[in-house]
């Protein structure tokens, strides 16, 4: 389970945005309802401001974009996101068998389309999660009860790989969902005091590498029992790798920590 990226390539090559094409279909309905509150609102620039946080060229671009939701042309999600750690999956040069995981394994959550697959056509965009975009209530809020009956028959029994910054975990109940086990994953290095701090900086890139390993890996990712042997196998030329004294475990969610050597 992936973030989209802030940052969205324009233009595409595919036809305008067809619903049907989607994966989870029964997402239509509502995704409807918000493409037409997100058009709506692009025609109105202070609202526009407020809802998607940026001013000059960008506001413009953005309200633009949004405005042309249902016409302009389409790409791939994995091509129409871009940024470090969508570019450091770097899915073109994974082989065949690599590819059809990411693409069958991998949900993105978004603000305006709930979840989408990698390979579903979508229109460039600007909408995050937090953004309050019908009668007052954030993305998160409109999507949570739809998405999580979704991904209760998506991932049934299976083992989920958590990669969801808090601003879009807050568009899902884990409580309602029955997995095998969910995996989150923390990149930390020592500072010179030797206390432990998150890494901000490469974290993106990190997990970019990470999802590359896990897709490359399919079976072993897709077992509990051997998923840890699978991430010990896993390091990033910037030195980090897994740390079992520093991994947590509570019930069926395990927080996988790497450590920068």
């Amino acid at each position: 389970m992936l973030p989209p990226s802030e940052g969205k390539s324009s233009g595409g090559d595919g036809a305008p945005l067809d619903m049907d094409s989607l994966s989870f279909e029964s997402l239509n309905p509502t995704r409807e309802r918000v493409v037409k509150a997100l058009i709506s609102v692009s025609e109105r620039p202070r609202s526009s401001k407020a809802l998607l946080g940026v001013k000059g060229p960008a506001l413009e671009k953005a309200r633009a974009e949004n405005a042309a939701l249902r016409t302009t042309p389409t790409l791939p999600a994995i091509e129409r996101y871009t940024g470090v750690m969508y570019d450091a999956i770097e899915h073109r040069t994974l082989d065949a068998g690599a590819r059809e995981v990411f693409g069958q394994s991998v949900i993105i959550m978004s603000g305006l389309f709930g979840m989408v697959r990698p390979f579903d056509m979508i229109p460039a965009y600007k909408l995050k999660m937090g953004g309050k975009v019908m009668r007052g209530k954030s993305c998160a809020v409109i999507w949570k009860k739809l998405l999580t009956k979704s991904l209760a028959d998506s991932v049934q029994g299976g083992v989920v790989w958590d990669l969801l910054p808090n601003e879009h975990s807050a568009a899902w109940d884990p409580s309602a969902i029955t997995y095998e086990k969910r995996f989150t994953v923390k990149f930390v290095e020592r500072n010179v005091d030797g206390q432990l701090k998150t890494v901000n900086h490469w974290s993106k890139l990190l997990k970019g590498a990470l999802i590359r390993h896990l897709v490359s890996n399919e079976e072993a990712a897709g077992s509990a029992e051997s998923a840890l042997d699978l991430v010990r196998g896993f390091s990033h030329p910037e030195g980090y790798e897994y740390n079992s004294e520093l991994t947590t475990t509570s019930d069926d969610v395990t927080d996988l920590v790497f450590l920068k050597s």
